[in-house]
């Protein structure tokens, strides 16, 4: 090999590992810039045994202090929730059991707790590990605002998870979806049917899907919705429907229906929701009798896991309401006679507050 040969195979091998050194540098370089992981946390195999998720994304973030809240350790504090989005006022209660577990109820007075409930407590997950869990109810009705004239009840669930994730740690945010909407037929009838059903029919996501944002993890789950979204677009036999009370009145809209869900959906359409004071006659939202028993089986046949199954609302990603303002309201003004908090009478009877055939829920809106 020639001196000129050998000189210029030295030189080709001088640059490739000068590159091979750049581009290492390169990469090391490109790595030290890349964002930290999220952070997750890790479930042991038989902690949940319905819904077996490894892995939940969990956010870090440090919540706020509660705005004046007491230096003695009070079991029971008040707060007023208002917000930029609506005219809608609150009263948020938390009760505090221990270290390790608290209440928050959110509603139109003090002691009204059945609007929403939010449950934490903190779960070992393994002996050395341990994750805030925080479980959530809402039962929607109208005086579960302040002003007793709540629309909606998405502006109350929205307004309690985004002062629960404020102002607390929480890293696992379950919603059960055993929602039910009420209809209204007579003075004393009053049917009730699974909304996770009629939700996913209509829209194709939970109620909590799409106004929460909130995510399913169970495989199973999910192959059940897609089963159950492909049969709603089917028109079933007659026999599915046969054994109605109401066989005759329901056959000339099962006649007409293309399919399962314009059936139902023909139905709901013409179902208003009935306010106390609404007149109530023979008449009143009679296809309610059309839907059963039928809808809730068949919803049951598809969906059994469902109301059991968790959704899951992750920090990331909510809809925090706008213009969260969180007023402490010191013990010697907390009134219990419904006026502050609300005004009107509660269960006499008269009002149907504990009549719960008097609500069409909202939610089904």
């Amino acid at each position: 090999m020639s001196s000129d040969s050998a000189f210029a195979e030295r030189s080709e091998q001088r640059v490739a590992k000068s590159r091979r050194f750049r581009l290492s540098s390169s990469t090391a370089q490109t790595r030290k810039r890349r964002p930290p992981v999220k952070k997750t946390v890790q479930l042991a195999k038989d902690y949940i045994p319905r819904d077996q998720e490894t892995e939940i994304p969990t956010s870090s973030y440090q919540p706020l202090s509660l705005p004046n809240e007491p230096r003695i350790q009070n079991p029971t504090i008040q707060y007023k929730l208002t917000q930029t989005e609506t005219d809608d006022t609150f009263i948020a209660t938390i009760y505090k059991y221990d270290d390790t577990r608290l209440e928050i109820t959110v509603g139109g007075s003090v002691d009204m707790p059945d609007c929403v409930k939010i449950n934490i407590r903190k779960i070992n997950i393994t002996n050395t590990q341990t994750i805030t869990e925080a479980n959530f109810i809402v039962d929607y009705n109208e005086r579960c605002n302040i002003e007793k004239n709540l629309k909606s009840a998405v502006i109350l669930a929205r307004i309690a998870v985004s002062f629960a994730f404020t102002y607390f740690r929480i890293d696992k945010f379950i919603l059960h979806d055993q929602s039910k909407f009420h209809c209204k037929t007579s003075a004393r009838s009053d049917y009730r049917f699974h909304l996770y059903g009629r939700e996913l029919l209509k829209y194709g996501k939970t109620w909590y899907q799409r106004h929460l944002n909130a995510h399913i993890y169970h495989p199973r789950t999910l192959e059940d919705i897609q089963r159950y979204l492909a049969f709603v677009n089917t028109k079933p036999c007659w026999n599915v429907f046969s054994q109605t009370t109401h066989a005759e009145r329901l056959k000339p809209y099962w006649e007409s229906s293309k399919s399962y869900k314009e059936l139902v959906l023909t139905l709901l359409d013409e179902i208003y929701r009935v306010n106390p004071d609404s007149k109530v006659d023979e008449h009143t939202n009679i296809n309610c009798h059309l839907l059963y028993p039928w809808f809730n089986q068949v919803t049951s046949h598809f969906l059994q896991d469902l109301p059991e199954t968790d959704n899951f609302i992750l920090r990331d990603g909510f809809p925090f309401v706008k213009g969260l303002k969180v007023e402490f309201i010191p013990e010697n003004e907390v009134r219990y006679d419904g006026l502050t908090q609300g005004g009107g009478r509660r269960g006499n009877g008269y009002d149907g507050w504990y009549d719960k055939g008097f609500w069409f829920t909202e939610r089904i809106r």
